[in-house]
C-alpha cells in the first residue's frame, strides 16, 4: 500500500505504529471476490506496494505464485513475518517494477500511486503495470484522486497536497486518471466505483476499478 514520497512520507511508512495498523487490515471483500476465479497453473500474481502484507496470505491460498513489492523495508520486514514460501518480496519502486514483460495473471495496485511524486510518475506506473500483465491479465487498482479536496489538503501545486502529519500525495481528477489508463494500454472490466473514506484526518475519494490488458 505504499510507494514513492518526500523524506516525512517515507518516515510515515516506516513508522512501527503504521506499520502496524496497516497490519491489522483485513483483505478487501472486492479482492476476495476477484480471488474465487479459477487461477492458472504457475500463475504468478504481483502485489506492487504490497505494504504489511494484508492480501498476501490469499493470493497464496488462491494458488497464485506471489511476488510482493514495496519502497518501505518497514512494511516489508511485516510482511515477511505473515507469509509462506510461495512468497518473492522485492524492495522497488512501482515505476520501475523488477518484472519481466507480460509475466503477472494479476496485479494488486491498492492505495499506492497517490503516493508517487507527481502526476508523470502515476502515468509511469500505469504503463509499468500494464508491461508486466499477461494479455487477458487482471490489474485490481484503487487510489485516492482529486474527486473530493478535504479541506485539511494543503495545495502545493500541480496536483501534490500535503497532509497535517507532513505526508505528500499525488490526487489528480478521475478524468485524467482515466485519460492516464487509457493511454497505458489498460481497458477497463466495468464501471469504476468511487466513493468517500475517511482519512486521518478528513475524507479521501478513492477510485476503485478491475482493468485488463487486452
Amino acid at each position: 500500500m505504499t510507494h514513492t514520497g518526500p523524506a516525512p512520507t517515507g518516515t510515515y511508512w516506516n513508522d512501527r505504529a503504521t506499520v502496524t495498523a496497516f497490519a491489522a487490515l483485513a483483505v478487501p471483500p472486492y479482492l476476495a471476490e476477484l480471488l474465487t476465479a479459477p487461477v492458472p497453473e504457475a500463475a504468478l500474481a504481483l502485489d506492487a506496494g504490497c505494504g504489511a502484507g494484508r492480501n498476501l496470505p490469499a493470493l497464496a491460498a488462491a494458488g497464485y505464485q506471489v511476488l510482493a513489492i514495496d519502497l518501505h523495508p518497514g512494511m516489508l520486514q511485516e510482511a515477511r513475518r505473515r507469509t509462506g514460501p510461495r512468497t518473492i518480496f522485492v524492495e522497488a519502486d512501482v515505476t520501475s517494477l523488477p518484472v519481466g514483460d507480460q509475466r503477472a495473471s494479476l496485479v494488486v495496485c491498492h492505495g499506492v500511486l497517490h503516493n508517487l511524486h507527481h502526476r508523470d510518475a502515476l502515468a509511469r506506473a500505469l504503463r509499468e503495470l500494464h508491461r508486466v500483465l499477461v494479455p487477458g491479465g487482471t490489474l485490481s487498482l484503487n487510489l485516492f484522486t482529486a474527486g473530493h479536496l478535504d479541506p485539511c489538503l494543503a495545495p502545493l501545486g500541480n496536483d501534490r497536497y500535503a497532509l497535517p502529519n507532513g505526508q505528500h500525495m499525488t490526487l489528480i481528477s478521475p478524468d485524467d486518471l482515466l485519460c492516464f489508463i487509457h493511454a497505458s494500454g489498460l481497458v477497463p472490466g466495468g464501471e469504476a466505483v468511487q466513493y468517500l473514506s475517511p482519512g486521518d484526518p478528513g475524507q479521501r475519494s478513492v477510485w476503485r476499478a478491475t482493468l485488463t490488458r487486452p
